[in-house]
């Protein structure tokens, strides 16, 4: 994550066929049930799956629900 721009401080947990755990996220960019685009500081973290929702936001930390098939950072 460093070599990305982000901090390894704030990062994201996966369990598959259930969800993510995603830290330090000011905003969502794009979201659908297929694809969420969630926006940090430096970098985007894209999530594409099936069935994909927000489970709970507080605190710039986020809870996202579904089969999340690949996570991509730009």
């Amino acid at each position: 994550m460093e070599e990305l721009g982000g901090d390894t401080l704030k990062s994201f947990s996966v369990v598959p066929s259930f969800g993510g755990y995603f830290r330090s996220i000011k905003s969502i960019a794009e979201y659908s049930s297929e694809r969420i685009v969630l926006l940090q500081r430096k970098t985007s973290i894209i999530l594409e799956g099936e069935k994909l929702e927000v489970g709970k936001y507080f605190e710039e930390d986020i809870f996202i629900k579904g089969n999340i098939r690949a996570i991509t950072v730009e």
